[in-house]
């Protein structure tokens, strides 16, 4: 039997989630086959199918954070008509899943709430990914979600602003819970986070939030202050506390497969690895150009998708040029769509979580 994030008796987190989450598993039996499908035809034909595109809807960001390696991207938002046009295409391709994250902050577009219905009309899975400020006045916004990804940890700084937003980042975040959007809580794994990891624990059961852990990104190319990054012991004694919680608790996203390998490797990737970037799931840069995934954007060739359909951008998409990354999301995807049994069991398992998509 697993155990509760909270515990029972008490009107927290998890009792107001499971009453919000009314709707069904937007995780379907039919995106499941639809995935299946996919993977067996490039298995027999070499015919790739995008099923999860990644979007970094803007260039703008009200938030200036020591980790992010994204600050430095420049150009133009695509417009909302040809961004509509955009996920219609994305669907027609055959994706199953969108997820509208940064470059900057999603929820500053004020079309952002157009966007997430689009999505939703063409049938897809629907996450966005916010530093969470603004959450509270864009709620009617982002009443469709499937899963609303919080960004929360030491890192975070207003621009101009030397007062931490934390304190509103989670009021923001449980607010958005107590309108029935599945939340899950961010943390990047810096030094600070990893040593403070049982905070995180504690906020998750206090709340009912789900957490997804996630290292630094591209801190190897000197984008990151050198103060924040944890050394491979404060990483290891870390990630050894999260393996246990989340067997203890079930309030951890990330499987037990990929912390063996963050564990591993980290501080820095041991070779690309079998990757699926390119094959089943690709980003979108906010100025409109197609890239494998999001590490590559502005280092690997632009391929334009304003000018051409998703569809034929996707047929001239080269694997990412890059010698592997340890970010979670992608040895996610890879694991899953290279069958691993423990990943997609562990997918599954959360697909029914009513913390972490809506049943």
């Amino acid at each position: 039997m697993e155990t509760s994030v909270v515990e029972s008796g008490r009107e927290s987190g998890i009792q107001v989630a499971q009453r919000a989450f009314s709707r069904g598993n937007r995780f379907s039996f039919a995106a499941r086959l639809k995935a299946l499908k996919a993977v067996l035809l490039y298995k027999m034909t070499g015919k790739r199918i995008p099923l999860s595109v990644t979007f970094l809807t803007t260039h703008h960001c009200n938030f200036d954070c020591q980790a992010c390696d994204l600050r430095a991207l420049t150009g133009n938002d695509i417009p909302q008509e040809r961004f509509e046009r955009l996920i219609d295409d994305v669907a027609a391709a055959g994706a199953i899943r969108v997820s509208f994250t940064g470059g900057g902050e999603p929820l500053i577009r004020s079309d952002i709430g157009a966007l997430i219905h689009r999505a939703k009309e063409r049938g897809l899975i629907v996450s966005l990914v916010t530093n969470g400020y603004l959450i509270d006045r864009r709620l009617a916004d982002i009443k469709e979600l499937d899963l609303l990804l919080v960004s929360y940890d030491s890192t975070k700084r207003l621009k101009n602003d030397e007062q931490s937003p934390l304190e509103k980042v989670l009021a923001n975040a449980v607010l958005a819970q107590q309108h029935g959007i599945p939340v899950c809580l961010q943390p990047l794994l810096t030094k600070d986070t990893c040593q403070n990891i049982e905070k995180f624990f504690a906020l998750s059961r206090r709340h009912g939030f789900v957490l997804s852990l996630q290292p630094l990104e591209n801190w190897y190319q000197g984008t990151v202050p050198p103060e924040i990054i944890p050394s491979h012991q404060e990483m290891a004694e870390a990630i050894d506390k999260i393996v246990a919680e989340k067997k203890r608790h079930n309030n951890i996203l990330n499987s037990l497969r990929y912390f063996k390998i963050l564990k591993k490797q980290w501080p820095k990737p041991a070779g690309k690895g079998k990757c699926f970037a390119g094959v089943y799931y690709a980003s979108v840069s906010a100025d409109g150009f197609l890239y494998a995934c999001n590490p590559v954007i502005k280092r690997d060739p632009e391929i334009s998708v304003l000018n051409r359909s998703f569809k034929q951008a996707y047929t001239e998409l080269k694997p990412p040029a890059c010698g592997g990354c340890l970010w979670n999301c992608h040895h996610e995807l890879n694991s899953i769509f290279a069958m691993d049994f423990a990943t997609i069991w562990n997918l599954l398992k959360f697909s029914k979580n009513r913390l972490v998509y809506r049943r």
